[in-house]
Formats: structure tokens, sequence, C-alpha cells
């Protein structure tokens, strides 16, 4: 075969072909000096039309690239012409299943993005077969489970309530609050003058557990009567002394008494159903954008899914279609909650991911969350009486009943060489053990006092208002993050079965369609 046929030319704009009937042949289509060559078969119906197979020349042909072959232009504009008129038909014959295919790919978008937000946050406890789950971590004893076993599904959140809780915590007590600085803004003599309304009953419970009962009574409605008013007062400033003197050694050994983020995690592990509640509050416009946008992205994916089924009549069309619009729709939303992180101005808009435009609102949000379900209190002090620390809590105070006994003794002109260090300390915890006993009964009165006197609430939310972009991304990026590609191929699963489901449904109605004409007849 020679590189130019026969009555053809070098460097023009000529096509030289050698032919053989009915077969496959090398040709060349020749534009600048530039030689492209192509496949094509001559057919013996139509002369010396050559019409290549190479969709690439095709293209190059019929958008003018390559010149020289007026019949190959001709061929594919009438082909395009021919389809146009055939996706025209079809659609204008069977408008029903035509209209149907947006607002069907409307449907399987919101559908998949609802339920990716559900297996974000449900179920609670996993359901299905517990087996092939794996523990992927553990934070304080808590473990951090896959959401997926063999055969079913535990919410995100719920699974990884370790992780998602100490993650929020972590950024609480790093970036926004210093634990130890907040609790030295309480007055010890503050909370001894209000916690000494709870000593008598105190003291009562405690001796009860510690003498007989008679005795109690009896120092009670006999003894007690008769001190004088210098005894009695000496009797209330150690008492006020003894509670002011606590609360500082508490202050100072707060580390060993109280780890925060420790407190914070295993709360949320218990109590999974208010870490739901918690992204849910804080993120509650950006999860209904998720599930709302599913509709728009699905119907203007849909758009041009009606072009590719009219032009192919086949069940793969729905069904690649439908996996596109759960796939892209739950891609999509997600990317636009979040990204772009910094603002990017395009032309006289400036775009950011959604959750960020919302700093402000979700830094109220989370902080008024944070005071009115975690940072109290109350739950702070059943963690030092309950929590890992307990011990610790226990120790301390047994060290500082040990001290005040001594101190006790030499103001009592006893030497402390003659004080048995074994009965000293079996009496410090022993009392220790028996007012962490009653105590929890009795410290009720301090949790208004220490709720205001903290005042978390102005200082996590300036806080997370100060924080970049990039930081505060993280506040509500992590639930999403955690089995983000599952969520999206389950949307995309979801939406084959729907396309299938389509396809289906317009087969029946066109077979009922027909039964109906052909009974008419």
């Amino acid at each position: 075969m020679s590189s130019v046929g026969q009555g053809g030319r070098r460097g023009g704009g000529m096509v030289g072909s050698t032919s053989t009937s009915g077969r496959t042949q090398g040709r060349w289509v020749c534009r600048d000096g530039t030689v492209l060559r192509a496949l094509a078969s001559e057919s013996p119906n139509k002369g010396t039309g050559f019409i290549t197979k190479n969709p690439i020349v095709r293209l190059l042909v019929f958008f003018g690239v390559v010149k020289g072959i007026q019949n190959e232009r001709e061929y594919l504009k009438s082909r395009s012409v021919f389809l146009l008129k055939k996706t025209t038909a079809k659609i204008k014959k069977k408008k029903v299943e035509a209209i149907c295919i947006p607002l069907v790919a409307a449907f399987v978008g919101w559908l998949t993005n609802w339920l990716a937000v559900q297996m974000i946050f449900y179920p609670i406890d996993f359901l299905g077969i517990n087996a092939k789950r794996f523990v992927t971590g553990s934070i304080y004893g808590c473990d951090v489970m896959q959401p997926h076993g063999l055969l079913g599904w535990q919410g995100i959140v719920p699974a990884k309530a370790a992780k998602m809780g100490f993650a929020m915590v972590s950024m609480v007590t790093t970036k926004l609050v210093d634990v130890q600085e907040t609790f030295m803004k309480l007055d010890p003599n503050k909370l001894a003058t209000l916690l000494s309304i709870e000593v008598p009953d105190l003291a009562r419970d405690v001796g009860r557990s510690l003498f007989p009962r008679w005795s109690v009574s009896f120092a009670e409605n006999h003894v007690i009567p008769k001190l004088t008013s210098d005894l009695k007062y000496a009797i209330l400033e150690f008492q006020h002394n003894y509670l002011a003197g606590f609360v500082r050694c508490m202050q100072g050994n707060l580390e060993k008494i109280l780890d925060m983020n420790e407190f914070v995690t295993q709360y949320y592990v218990k109590h999974k159903p208010l870490l739901n509640q918690f992204f849910l509050e804080c993120g509650n416009k950006e999860l209904a954008f998720l599930v709302n946008s599913g509709v728009w992205f699905g119907f203007l994916l849909g758009l041009p899914q009606i072009i590719v089924w009219a032009l192919v009549d086949n069940i793969w069309s729905l069904v690649i279609g439908g996996t596109i619009v759960g796939y892209a729709t739950n891609w999509l939303a997600l990317k636009l909650i979040f990204e772009p992180v910094l603002p990017v101005k395009v032309g006289p808009l400036t775009i950011q991911g959604i959750f960020l435009q919302r700093q402000a609102e979700v830094s109220t949000a989370f902080a008024d969350f944070y005071c009115k379900y975690l940072l109290k209190s109350k739950l702070i002090w059943n963690y030092l009486f309950t929590g890992p620390k307990k011990e610790s809590f226990k120790e301390l105070l047994t060290e500082y009943n040990v001290e005040r006994i001594h101190e006790v003794a030499g103001q009592m002109g006893i030497r402390a060489d003659l004080l048995d260090d074994g009965v000293v300390r079996s009496l410090g915890t022993t009392g220790a053990k028996k007012v962490l006993e009653e105590l929890p009964k009795h410290v009720h009165v301090l949790h208004d006092h220490i709720d205001q006197t903290l005042d978390l609430q102005p200082m996590l939310e300036e806080g997370l208002k100060s924080l970049t972009p990039h930081e505060f991304e993280n506040v509500l990026h992590p639930v999403f993050q955690e089995e983000e590609f599952i969520l999206i191929i389950a949307g995309a699963v979801l939406g084959a079965l729907a396309g299938a489901l389509q396809h289906v449904a317009s087969d029946v109605l066109r077979k009922g369609k027909a039964r109906t004409k052909q009974w008419k007849q």
C-alpha cells in the first residue's frame, strides 16, 4: 500500500486510498501537511462513499478540523438529525415516561440524601447480625466501633461516640477553655459558707455510719446544746476552715481528680442520643440542605437522562442514570457543606462552605448546648464521686484529713511523735470514705453558684467565633468524614435500584397500554 493513492497529492487536502471493494482498507486524511490515518470501509452499494468508523476522525471532520471528506461530514450531520428526530419522536410518544425521569431522579436524590442522614445518626444500637464487626480504637476505655457488620448497621455517630465526643471536648480544653484557670475562679470561702448549711445533716449521717445511733442522738440532744458560745464559735470556725481548705486542696490538685476530656467522652458514650442531639442542633441547617438539595440536584441530573433514555431503550440506561444521581447528589451536597473552607471570590459572588458561613450562629448553639447539658456542676461532682478518678479523690481527701488531724493535735499541745501514724491514717481514710458516701446528698447547695461563677457560655462562644475556618470546620466535619464513602456508595446503590424499578414500571405501563389498545380494537 502506498502512502498516497492514485491521483492523490502529498500535503494537500486530498484523500488517497487503495480500494478493495467490500474490505477494510487504509485511508489518509491530509491537511496542512499533517497525515492522519483511520480505518474505513467501502460500501459496495454506495460507490465511492467511504465512512470511517473511528469516532475521533468523525468528530474532527464534523467540526471542520480535518477537511477533504465532504461525505463524512454529511453523514455525521444526517446521523445527528436522525438521532434528534428519533429522540423527539420517542419523547412525544412516551411523554409520561419522559416526564417521570427527572421527577424520579429528584425523588431518588432526596431519598438517598435523607437515607445518608439517617445512617449518620441511627440506629442508636447496632441492628442486625453483630458479626465481622471490628473495634477500630479505644478512648478512655470506650470502644470505637465500625458502624457496619456482616449484616447490619449502627449509626456512625453512636458507633464512634467515643472518638467524636473526644474530638469535640479536646478542642474545647485545648483551644477555648483553660480548665485549671476556670476552676480557680471559685471562691473557697463562698463554697464553704454555702456547704456549711448542710454540715449538721452531713455530720449526723457520717456519725451514724461510724458510731452507734444512740450515741449520735445523745450528743445531738444533750451535748451540743450545752456547749458554750465560744466553743460553738470555735467549732463553726474550724468547720468553715476545713471546708474552705479542702476546696483549695481540690483546686491545687485538679489534674489528679478531674480529667475534663475523660468526663465528657465517657458521658457521651453513656448517652449516645445526647451526642446525636448535639450534631443535629449545631448542624440543623446543613443537614436540611443535605436532604433538600437532593431534590434539585436529582432533577437537574435527570434532564440529560431523558436524552439517554430516548436514544438507548435499555434497562441499563435508567439503572446507570439512577446510580449517577444517587452518587452525585450525596457527593455534591457533602462537598458544598464544607468546601471551600476559605471564602472564594467568583465575580461579584463570595463562595464558601455553608457550614463555615454560619460560624457565628453555630458558635452560639455549640456553647449553649455544652453549658446546658455537659459542663454542669451536678455532672462534674457526680464524676468526682463515681468516675474513674474517684479513688484519687478519696486519697486526696484522706491526705487532707491526716494533715488536719495533725494540725488539731498540734493546737491541742499533743506532740506529733506521740501520734500513731497508723491510727491517724486509719481515721483519715475512714473519715474520707464515710464523707464521700454521704457528701453527694448535700452538694446540691453548690450547683447554682458554681454554674453562675464559672459562666462558661460566653467564653466558649467567643472562643469558637475566633477560630480560623480550618479549625472551625472540625466542629462538624468529622461526623460526615467518618464512613463518607459508604454513605455515597449507599446512595449510588439505592439510585441504581430506583432506576431499575423505573424501567420495570415503564415497561409495565407500556404493555398495559398495548393491551388496552388491543382490547378496544
